[in-house]
């Protein structure tokens, strides 16, 4: 369970490289220490696994609870987006660093469509290291 939990880490960024598993990328955006990394740089996979496992683990479980007690359901639903908000929001930062660009770019809608899409920098650039 250690190796799930701490995956290696890049030295200088502290960004996991691209090769590391789907569930290693949930955890520690999650529940482990990318929950407030605002530096280095995210990939792809990385992306993906997050939003796709948050989907599987979060929100489902999530949903069901609403449906067995939809009395509460504001509040839960507060209480997820509350907990997704700031790793979400730290990895769409290291997203736009993997681009070699400014994270303030995610104000607008239109670089947001491409974050998922595209694959960043091959090379190191000012944010980090090389992940792929």
């Amino acid at each position: 369970m250690q190796a799930l939990n701490n995956p290696p880490l890049s030295p200088k960024t502290k960004s996991m490289p691209a090769s590391s598993s789907c569930l290693q990328f949930f955890l520690s955006a999650y529940f482990g220490r990318n929950y407030f990394n605002f530096k280095g740089r995210a990939s792809r996979k990385e992306w993906w696994s997050a939003e796709l496992l948050k989907i599987l683990f979060l929100a489902l479980p999530i949903a069901a609870f609403i449906f067995l007690f939809p009395k509460y359901g504001d509040y839960i639903e507060l209480f997820y987006e509350l907990y997704i908000i700031v790793p979400t929001t730290s990895l769409m930062v290291r997203r736009f660093h993997d681009f070699n660009m400014n994270p303030w770019w995610g104000l607008l809608i239109i670089p947001l469509l491409f974050l998922p899409v595209f694959k960043g920098d091959d090379g190191p650039n000012p944010y980090g290291e090389n992940i792929y």
